[in-house]
């Protein structure tokens, strides 16, 4: 099984953004005292984990090679 960059980046975000919107309904509702600034950075940390992926992808287009051994 072959894992592709652009599907794992793109879940990451969507994963970022759950935690980030269900730490904000939680913040609402069931747990005032939760720290929002928390929950923001566990959200960032997970999309940064795979940012590297987008900038391989970006440099990709950019200069037409992929890296690693040829």
């Amino acid at each position: 099984m072959e894992l592709k960059g652009k599907p794992l980046s793109l879940g990451a975000k969507i994963v970022g953004a759950l935690i980030a919107l269900l730490g904000l309904t939680a913040k609402i509702g069931p747990a005032p005292e939760l720290d929002i600034d928390a929950v923001l950075k566990v959200a960032a940390f997970v999309v940064l984990i795979f940012a590297s992926v987008d900038v391989s992808l970006w440099l990709e287009n950019i200069f037409g090679k992929k890296g690693g051994p040829t």
